[in-house]
């Protein structure tokens, strides 16, 4: 175009002069600087405004350049009007093309480098057009001849631009095809992992099409519900649904969450095994119906079978019993709390509390497996005692309650424990042997107790051991009287335990008569309380809750100690005492003790009392009652030189076999035999207790005496000691020596009359018990 339009008719009119070369250079350049920016938008997908519109303006001053150079080149002017209006119209239409892309959207353009055979290929089309012109001028070669050779040129130029662009077409195209391989292949390769892993999973997963039939299943899916894989493609999924109404709940649950909209929905589904059993499943349904690869809901579910088992067993554990299978406390607890919230508005809600009486003997002998069989047969004839709609509950050990059902009036309830008690009464066969039980029942109602769980159950276990006290094998209903006695134990057990730590206890002593003298051998330490608010509180009050709690163990320590320092001061000081002796009683509880025998030496050496001046006084019940251990812990005792006696003789189990064997040394005869002895009265009995005594070499000790026919008729049968308010009542500390004196002294005054001559001094002093037994610590 450039040498058509100018160069080859300047060259063929005259020789080109240096302005002629500046001025062809310029030109050349004008034409190719703008010619890659039209050619690259042109071949741009992106078509912006701006961009074209100063395109246009550059090709129009390229336009502009042409006729300004031929108007000089050819007719020797300087740029005419048409370049001037060319110039001005291009710059001004660039000048708008910059504005309309100056108010476009900024965003990061991406610098594509222009390729070496683009730049190889524009470069040589200059030089080529400057090298022909040059030579075209030194060789006087016509115009036609030198556009000939530039199209040769120009073809060459474009040829070899055309094959640079196939050579790279065709590295890029194979370039993309390896890309599409490996794309392809990885592809392949997930397609196949995830086929694997659907194929080979554990759980289930399954595709429900829009018409609810199974689209697809794997492998896991028919292990799962024992079919053959591929046998449930195309059956209705409903047939697989577990309980028709379960099937039902489930499929509903899946439209509801679709008619809204939900994409995804958590569930657990109760499917049906092949063998007809249940298998449970928490699935998640995803909606794919839209998906053109899935069209259906896609079903992932694990199997909890096992899982939901455990839980049952473990809820079952939770709230039932596991060896009678009877509720436990937790559920028997949750029942009452929704009775009484559901019913104790309509009327009082009642509960029967029980516990066996006599099952520690049977765990003691046969064993605890036999005393597990023995509650297993409790509850069933539980079961069987109370109405349908009562529940039975194990609450603990041999601890039984019952929920009446609503609307039972309270004589109705009465018999019902009663009933329960006969139940139990009856003997029961536990591994080959007849064992008889019997059961104390405490009933309590809302109308009384309170409307709690917690003060029901309270209450009716509180009448439970008001109707264990009053009458084994009975029926008590609860009173709130009851709680207040439970509130004043409570109260009382708590001064206990601060009058152990404060030693607000005081001993006393009653003296112990020499039949034949009538003088004071021994005495019997006796305890006293001083309660800081309430005064002298008696044994009888507080003894059976001190051996309930084991206070006892403290408190007679302490007496023990206190009575034998005083008994060895008395002896060192007190003329007549110096053979004097010191009864102490212990309970039962103290003989399990296992620092007992070290407390007696630690008192005897404190004190300096030799051994054979303590007696230890335990009652016939206790006697008999213990175990090897404590038979062991009293031979020890014995050993050291301390004597025995039996307290009470005559009221327990008098055998002759267990006083043969014991290692006792003394009998005290109760206060009720004494009682009968009177001028006329009955003698045979004190007569026999003081016969045996002196057969088997044992000592006797009257208890109770409170007149003189009865000194004289023990006298006149052999008993060689007394001890009661016909001598003298329980004596404070510093009262003893004068009685002891006294006695001394004037051995022909009855000491009767000494009592009474200290009658005045003893007036604080409460009313003492009646002498001996555990109530004297």
């Amino acid at each position: 175009m450039l040498w058509s339009a100018v160069l080859g008719p300047v060259l063929d009119q005259r020789p080109p002069s240096l302005a002629t070369w500046v001025v062809v250079v310029v030109m050349v350049l004008s034409v190719a600087v703008p010619a890659p920016a039209v050619h690259a938008l042109v071949r741009s997908p992106e078509r912006e405004p701006g961009l074209r519109t100063a395109c246009t303006g550059l090709a129009v001053v390229c336009a502009g350049d042409t006729t300004s150079s031929r108007s000089f080149l050819v007719d020797g002017h300087s740029a005419d009007a048409a370049s001037v209006a060319l110039w001005l119209l291009g710059w001004t239409t660039v000048l708008v093309g910059a504005l309309l892309h100056r108010h476009r959207d900024q965003r990061p353009v991406a610098r594509a480098e222009m390729s070496g055979g683009t730049v190889m290929a524009l470069a040589g089309a200059g030089v080529t057009v400057l090298v022909t012109a040059s030579n075209a001028a030194r060789a006087g070669t016509t115009g036609e001849q030198v556009l000939f050779w530039l199209s040769t040129a120009v073809l060459l130029l474009v040829v070899c631009r055309t094959l640079l662009e196939l050579r790279r077409t065709t590295r890029l195209q194979h370039h993309l095809e390896q890309r599409v391989e490996e794309r392809t292949r990885a592809l392949a390769d997930r397609r196949q992992r995830f086929a694997s892993l659907v194929a080979h999973s554990s759980d289930l997963v399954l595709v429900v099409d829009a018409e609810q039939r199974l689209a697809y299943a794997n492998p896991g899916a028919a292990r799962l519900l024992g079919l053959a894989h591929g046998s449930t493609v195309g059956r209705p999924a409903a047939e697989h649904l577990h309980g028709d109404e379960e099937g039902a709940r489930a499929l509903a649950a899946i439209e509801s969450a679709l008619a809204a909209g939900v994409r995804q929905l958590e569930l657990r589904l109760a499917l049906r095994h092949a063998d007809g059993h249940r298998v449970d499943v928490d699935a998640v349904v995803t909606d794919l119906l839209a998906d053109p690869d899935v069209r259906g809901l896609v079903v992932n579910g694990r199997d909890v079978t096992a899982a939901r088992e455990l839980e049952r067993q473990l809820t079952r554990q939770a709230f039932s019993d596991a060896l009678t299978g009877l509720p436990n406390r937790a559920l028997f607890e949750d029942r009452l709390e929704h009775a009484l919230r559901s019913r104790g508005t309509r009327g009082p809600v009642k509960v029967c509390y029980l516990d066996l009486d006599g099952f520690k003997a049977v765990n003691d002998t046969l064993g605890h497996g036999a005393g597990d069989e023995l509650l297993v047969l409790v509850a069933e004839r539980l079961l069987a005692a109370v109405r349908q709609g009562d529940t039975v509950a194990r609450m603990g050990g041999d601890e039984f309650a019952v929920l009446l059902d609503e609307g039972v009036e309270l004589a109705e309830a009465e018999r019902l424990a009663r009933r329960i008690c006969e139940a139990v009464r009856q003997p029961f066969s536990v591994r080959a042997t007849e064992v008889h039980i019997g059961t104390s029942v405490g009933l309590a109602s809302t109308r009384t107790a309170g409307h709690g769980a917690e003060e029901l159950l309270r209450a009716a276990d509180l009448a439970m051991y008001e109707a264990k006290s009053t009458r084994k094998g009975g029926v008590a209903v609860f009173a709130p009287h009851m709680l207040e006695a439970l509130v004043e134990r409570v109260q009382l057990e708590a001064d206990l335990r601060r009058a152990v730590d404060q030693e607000e206890f005081r001993v006393v002593y009653q003296p112990l008569v020499d039949m034949a003298t009538g003088g004071v051998s021994g005495v019997e330490a006796l305890v006293r309380w001083h309660h800081p608010e309430h005064g002298v509180v008696v044994p009888a009050d507080f003894i059976p809750l001190a051996e309930s709690t084991g206070l006892i163990d403290a408190i007679g320590a302490f007496v023990l100690r206190e009575a034998c320092g005083q008994v060895a001061t008395w002896r060192a000081e007190v003329p007549g005492a110096e053979q004097m002796r010191l009864s102490v009683n212990l309970s039962g509880h103290q003989l399990h003790d296992p620092g007992l025998v070290s407390a007696v030496v630690e008192a005897l050496g404190a004190s300096g009392l030799p051994p054979t001046s303590l007696v230890l006084e335990v009652t016939e019940s206790v006697f008999v009652g213990q175990d090897d251990a404590a038979l062991e812990v009293l031979e020890a005792l014995r050993a050291l030189g301390v004597r025995l006696a039996i307290d009470d003789f005559g009221t327990g189990y008098s055998s002759l076999s267990y006083l043969h064997r014991l290692p006792v040394d003394i009998i005290k005869i109760d206060k009720s035999f004494v009682d009968r002895l009177s001028d006329a009265g009955d003698l045979s009995l004190v007569d026999a207790i003081v016969a045996m005594a002196d057969v088997l070499g044992l000592a006797t000790v009257a208890e109770g005496v409170e007149h003189e026919h009865q000194r004289a008729a023990l006298a006149a049968q052999g008993c060689s000691t007394g001890q009661g308010y016909h001598f003298s009542p329980p004596v404070e500390p510093h009262l003893l020596p004068e009685l002891v004196v006294g006695a001394l002294h004037a051995r022909a005054v009855p000491a009767s009359e000494l009592a009474s001559e200290l009658a005045s001094e003893l007036a604080s002093d409460p009313a003492p018990e009646p002498v001996g037994g555990s109530a004297g610590a």
